[in-house]
């Protein structure tokens, strides 16, 4: 056996089974909440669930993946690095038969998809990597999270290698977007992006005097209106705020769903860190978690079966409670049971029982 099967068989070795379902609920939920803007999101919803699980169920023996990738996996920690760029599943960050695991909380910007989807060249990479270098360094300092995470993306850049290798020198200091020379032919959604993921990046880090400055200051190098810039700050800042809504939400169905979900608090902060976009840590969303489960709080109201996210929330409370739950068959039936009731109380049985039986059928795949 040779050293990439051995680290391979390793990795394998220590990604359990928990782990395993752990990656498909983060997955499906942040598939669920992210595809607000989508009409056809029931359609896709059994080949989804299908291709988690089969990649949840091969987390490790990916036949793809290298050896560097692969021992990423067991490095994830909270937060959302490439989470806009449209490859994040759930513990992990997903190339079609790649997984990768290095997460900080400094990239959020949902229009980045679109780059990776429309096949961008490395003009446009080296740019866009010259302006977040930029905004990381708003503040002087570029920690080695902050690296970590910029290498994790140039990472998975389809780009050639020379090319990459001038990137990862560029930011190993705080002056090394001047190694990346700006394209001057970028179109006009290209600007839009590029700017996109800098103000998401310093919301990430919580933007201040000096961010705004210096994202002014890019609006201008890249010849961008003021009032355009308003409202790429305004979209970013709306998504992130609506994003965290239902986050929140979730965890409020769950408390609906769960017979117990005090007893599963640290489970459940997990993988909330997981799919928040602002850096909240799990002893933060602990604390959270207990104001959600107080006496005190109010349980949200799904009878308004007129709301667009309630079908959405209700399942990925579904999928969160059942991962809660996944040890404990009477807590499971239980969790069916309010789940079932919450969506005749709400009109939306019908509608939704056949996506809860996908569920099912993919944890099924996983065990």
């Amino acid at each position: 056996m040779n050293e990439n099967q051995q680290n391979a068989t390793e990795l394998a070795d220590q990604i359990s089974d928990e782990k395993r379902r752990g990656y498909f609920a983060a997955g499906m939920i942040r598939w669920i909440l992210n595809e607000s803007n989508s009409s056809c999101w029931e359609k896709d919803f059994a080949q989804k669930c299908q291709v988690l699980a089969l990649e949840a169920k091969n987390l490790g023996n990916l036949p793809s993946e290298s050896t560097r990738k692969s021992q990423a996996t067991l490095k994830a920690v909270p937060a959302a690095v490439l989470y806009w760029l449209g490859i994040y599943t759930g513990f992990f960050w997903i190339i079609p038969g790649a997984a990768i695991g290095l997460a900080g909380s400094y990239l959020i910007s949902s229009s980045i998809y679109e780059v990776f989807k429309a096949g961008k060249d490395a003009r446009f990479y080296r740019t866009f990597l010259h302006y977040l270098l930029r905004m990381e360094n708003a503040d002087g300092v570029i920690s080695r999270e902050e690296i970590a995470s910029l290498r994790t993306i140039i990472e998975f850049i389809p780009a050639p290698p020379d090319e990459k290798k001038q990137w990862f020198a560029a930011i190993e200091s705080p002056d090394g977007y001047q190694k990346l020379k700006p394209s001057l032919r970028l179109s006009d959604d290209e600007r839009d992006q590029i700017l996109s993921g800098c103000w998401g990046l310093a919301l990430c880090d919580g933007s201040d005097d000096a961010e705004r400055e210096i994202f002014t200051l890019f609006g201008a190098e890249l010849d961008v209106p003021d009032e355009r810039l308003i409202r790429i700050q305004q979209k970013m800042e709306a998504q992130i705020a609506q994003h965290t809504y239902l986050v929140e939400e979730t965890m409020r169905s769950v408390a609906i769903f769960h017979p117990s979900p005090a007893n599963q608090r640290e489970k459940a902060a997990e993988i909330l860190s997981l799919l928040s976009l602002r850096p909240v840590s799990q002893k933060e969303w602990l604390a959270r978690i207990d104001q959600i489960l107080s006496p005190e709080s109010q349980n949200p109201d799904f009878k308004n079966n007129s709301d667009e996210f309630t079908p959405r929330i209700l399942l990925a409370g579904l999928l969160l409670s059942r991962f809660l739950s996944e040890s404990e068959p009477a807590c499971n039936a239980t969790v069916t049971e309010n789940f079932l009731n919450c969506c005749r109380s709400s009109g939306l049985e019908k509608q939704l029982q056949p996506l809860a039986a996908e569920i099912d059928r993919a944890i099924a795949l996983i065990n």
